[in-house]
């Protein structure tokens, strides 16, 4: 749903596996007022001249007053990092998924990197901060262990920190929180910046505890992870964007779609959208399978088009995706023409047994708005988490700038799509009809909570309860 049809989980990807946060770089570097406030500035004026969701979620005065104040608080020369960090709460203000704001050192190409990080996978769960993945060789932490600070910072205050720069559509905070449970040391730096040794408060089973554990290369962390972690897929592996799961008695399939973006499909699934669903689809019609469990979780979006192919199977009546587009035109948001419009047709074949689709706070985009299409039609049961996207409006089709002085990389949307109604907007993600989280005892275990939910559920209705 960007420009390039990349969502922010790629650019994090991307950045962690070249670098960012090097000495020299732009984050380093030391800026003017005069040149601080003139990004500031720059960017004030792309947003207003572009994004058609601007005041969406917050008024025209109420953006102005933000950036007024952020402007007027720019009174002595900053380096690239602090700028980013001043900037980037306009996130929470704004609160729009698609506008994503990274330092310039998240989108820098370049070798030898010798910044360090913290050598631990953090979740967020329920507002706190747990470890379930240790990419060291100091054992002081172990999984699951629950962090309380860091470097002498509460948890929960960094959490909120944290939180208050993340992207998010209105309210939604599963998205934010999803984000930082995938990317926290990447986003702690970004805040942060990168130290030598981390002192870290934690308690093991409500007994705290302190630990001094060293800072960590990019390199040695993803040795330490591949070395202790063998069963736990890190890459985008061929054949795994698209899958499709039998039970052995036919009582129900389940189809997991990690992505709709086209390029990321082809280039590293070597999958083709359509085909692979059509054949999908044979099968689960050809098998007389009761029930589907559509899986959504952590699908960040992409081509609109295969969304709409694939409720295509799900639906037997027409059905429309996004009723209308906005744009900025002359100054004004205007009504303007955009991908998949009107009403789409079902397929002949297509299956009629009972719907199930699991979400969570990284469905965002596009999944959203299949999401949004099911409820709509009031064909799907949902289980899991709030999605990370808007069901009724978002925004999309981005442009890349980069800020002049401190190459801050933003991108700033130029569509308004509107699912349902602007009406319907209640500043929220869709909510499921059974709310099913993951503890942290079900993560280290390996324990799918809301699939084991959905098939009980399925269960149950084949044994005609309720």
């Amino acid at each position: 749903m960007t420009k390039r049809c990349i969502l922010l989980g790629i650019y994090l990807f991307i950045s962690v596996h070249i670098g960012f946060g090097q000495a020299g770089t732009d984050d380093e570097k030391i800026f003017s007022v005069e040149s601080l406030k003139a990004d500031l500035k720059y960017l004030k004026s792309k947003l207003e001249n572009n994004h058609p969701g601007l005041y969406l979620y917050s008024s025209k005065e109420v953006i102005n007053k933000t950036f007024d104040s952020l402007e007027n608080s720019l009174t002595k020369p900053l380096t690239g990092q602090a700028f980013y960090k001043h900037i980037s709460i306009i996130s929470s203000v704004i609160k729009d998924g698609h506008t994503i704001i990274l330092p310039a050192s998240a989108m820098s190409v370049t070798d030898g990197d010798t910044s360090t990080f913290l050598p631990y996978h953090l979740l967020i769960i329920d507002g706190r901060l747990y470890a379930d993945m240790v990419f060291t060789n100091d054992r002081s932490i172990p999984e699951g262990a629950e962090i309380s600070s860091i470097n002498n910072m509460a948890a929960a205050d960094v959490i909120r920190e944290l939180t208050d720069r993340q992207v998010r559509d209105g309210n939604n905070l599963t998205y934010p929180t999803w984000i930082l449970s995938n990317y926290f040391r990447q986003y702690f730096s970004f805040i942060y910046g990168h130290s030598s040794y981390f002192s870290i408060g934690y308690s093991i089973k409500g007994i705290p505890r302190n630990a001094t554990i060293k800072a960590l290369p990019k390199d040695s962390i993803y040795h330490y992870r591949q070395q202790k972690y063998p069963g736990k897929v890190f890459a985008k592996l061929p054949g795994d964007g698209l899958k499709l799961e039998m039970d052995s008695g036919n009582r129900y399939a389940l189809l997991t779609i990690k992505d709709f973006h086209d390029d990321v499909l082809k280039k590293e699934y070597r999958q083709h959208f359509n085909r692979e669903i059509a054949s999908f689809f044979g099968q689960i019609i050809n098998s007389d399978t009761r029930s589907l469990i559509l899986d959504l979780r952590n699908n960040q979006g992409g081509d609109i088009e295969n969304g709409v192919y694939l409720l295509a199977y799900l639906l037997d009546k027409p059905f429309s995706v996004v009723n209308e587009y906005f744009n900025i035109a002359h100054g004004e948001i205007k009504n303007c023409n955009g991908p998949s419009l009107g009403k789409h047709n079902p397929k002949k074949e297509n299956f009629k047994g009972n719907l199930y689709v699991l979400i969570n706070g990284g469905s965002f985009s596009n999944s959203g708005i299949v999401a949004s299409c099911l409820r709509a039609s009031k064909r799907a049961v949902f289980v899991g988490e709030e999605t990370g996207g808007n069901p009724d409006v978002l925004t999309g089709f981005s442009n890349d700038i980069t800020l002049p002085n401190t190459k801050i990389y933003v991108e700033v949307p130029t569509k308004q799509f509107v699912m349902t109604s602007k009406a319907n907007n209640q500043a929220r993600g869709l909510i499921p009809d059974h709310e099913i989280a993951p503890g942290i005892e079900d993560i280290l275990s390996g324990y799918d909570k809301e699939l084991h939910y959905t098939i009980d559920l399925i269960n149950k209705t084949d044994r005609g309860g309720q």
